[in-house]
């Protein structure tokens, strides 16, 4: 049995997240993993509890544009993954962000999550090296499976030395 043949790689939309990307791609082309990108939208739900109709038609109509735009997101985003013959499947949910990582990782028979924190603890020493971002601490807190914390550079998929990019001709 190979290690990490399914990898999961949560995104959010930010350049914080997109650093795992580069590192995912090469992952998945020297052990001929699969990647599964995720992204979860989070819609406010109404805070009264029989909200009147037209609130309930603006969180419909909301949920389903938060939806549009993260397919359209990640459908871009496998673009990357398919000039380098990496095999990418796309999923958008609309739980909270910890729930859905671990529900698609168990549904998905996910062997790695990699994904890139938001707080500061894995830049941080000393007594401020606390966490690594909620979403992310809850994720190592509470997977069975490994989870990669990666870092770079905070711009737009990062450090893509020797990935072929969309539009290059193999």
């Amino acid at each position: 049995m190979k290690l990490f043949q399914r990898i999961l790689v949560p995104l959010d939309g930010s350049a914080q997240s997109e650093r795992a990307i580069p590192t995912a791609i090469k992952l998945a082309k020297n052990l001929g993993s699969q990647i599964t990108l995720l992204r979860v939208v989070e819609i406010p739900e109404p805070s009264i509890a029989n909200p009147p109709e037209p609130m309930k038609r603006w969180v419909e109509e909301a949920t389903q544009q938060a939806i549009a735009e993260a397919e359209g997101y990640l459908e871009g985003l496998a673009s990357w993954f398919r000039a380098n013959g990496i095999e990418v499947h796309t999923v958008v949910r609309s739980k909270s962000p910890e729930q859905d990582i671990l529900d698609v990782m168990h549904t998905g028979d996910v062997d790695l999550i990699l994904l890139s924190p938001h707080g500061r603890g894995y830049q941080d020493f000393g007594h401020e090296c606390l966490s690594f971002g909620s979403v992310a601490d809850k994720i190592m807190r509470r997977s069975p499976v490994p989870v990669l914390l990666v870092r770079g550079e905070e711009q737009r998929i990062p450090n893509m030395d020797g990935i072929k990019r969309p539009a290059d001709k193999a």
